[in-house]
């Protein structure tokens, strides 16, 4: 009997020189016996695998991406965050991109913008038809071409529009950070500011529309958009008046004066505004108009 250790070849498990059955699992083990290492592998089998070259791993082909675009992807998730603001205004979505809500507000003055322009060249093809009727109407006609006129009051007005938009903005983003010390990101109060105006955007798209359907000379698009302007204001200054005071429980400033100052404030701003729009855009636009009369 050798004093080598012995191992059950069922379980490994270590026995003593002079057992006859395994004492964890029963193996029988015979007289023959030989002392081995548990799940020891082949030694010459083993070191000619590892003497063996061993084949290099390719790289897996890189497949070509198969979903949407990243405009798609945009797109997608900004519509997707638009109903859910028309769905629940007060509960913005945290996960929003930081853009969402300058996009919806730009989209909002656009519209607005473009059923200005839409009733302006109504007006200006309905003033030529008129003066058809003068035997000097080509001439006369010539001086009512005011569509570059047209364009660049377009232009200033959607200007102007996204200025207001601007101050309502940021006046009650500014109370806002009065009345809490809360951390709070421009563009994510943006995104909060928009989706709850994002009714606005519907207001404005009906009110388009049926400028584009009804003839040059029916103007009751023009009636439905004066319609949609008092609801309009009143959901501009709800937002202004709920984005400042939502979701602050311990307010530095009393919420009541809070509000009552911002009204103040947006106020005035919109009345300075107003006098710098009225001297230098206003008699721009009337210069415009005097040189194409004179010329």
């Amino acid at each position: 009997m050798t004093n080598q250790t012995r191992f059950c070849p069922h379980c490994g498990n270590e026995l003593k020189p002079d057992a006859k059955f395994c004492p964890k699992c029963g193996y029988a083990l015979g007289a023959t016996t030989e002392p081995t290492t548990p799940n020891e592998p082949d030694r010459p089998a083993a070191q000619a695998a590892a003497s063996q070259p061993q084949p290099q791993a390719q790289p897996e082909p890189t497949a070509a991406p198969s979903g949407p675009n990243k405009f798609q992807k945009f797109s997608g998730n900004y519509f997707s965050w638009y109903l859910e603001t028309l769905r629940h205004p007060s509960q913005p979505r945290v996960d929003a991109h930081r853009f969402f809500g300058l996009i919806s507000l730009l989209v909002e003055a656009l519209l607005l913008v473009l059923t200005f322009m839409l009733l302006g060249q109504k007006a200006i093809n309905l003033a030529n038809r008129m003066m058809s009727s003068f035997d000097d109407s080509t001439q006369f006609a010539s001086y009512l071409n005011l569509n570059g006129v047209l364009f660049k009051t377009g232009l200033i007005l959607f200007l102007i529009i996204v200025f207001i938009l601007a101050i309502y903005v940021g006046i009650a983003y500014a109370f806002r950070r009065v009345m809490t010390n809360l951390p709070l990101n421009f563009w994510d109060f943006t995104n909060q500011f928009a989706g709850t105006t994002n009714l606005l955007m519907i207001f404005n798209l009906i009110t388009f529309l049926l400028g584009l359907i009804t003839g040059s000379g029916n103007f009751s698009s023009l009636t439905i958009l004066m319609i949609f302007m008092i609801p309009a204001n009143l959901i501009l200054n709800a937002a202004f008046i709920f984005i400042i005071v939502d979701d602050v429980d311990q307010a530095r400033m009393d919420k009541f004066y809070t509000v009552l100052l911002a009204e103040l404030s947006l106020v005035v701003a919109l009345f300075i505004f107003s006098l710098i729009i009225g001297s230098v855009v206003g008699g721009s636009i009337m210069n415009d108009i005097q040189s194409l009369y004179n010329s």
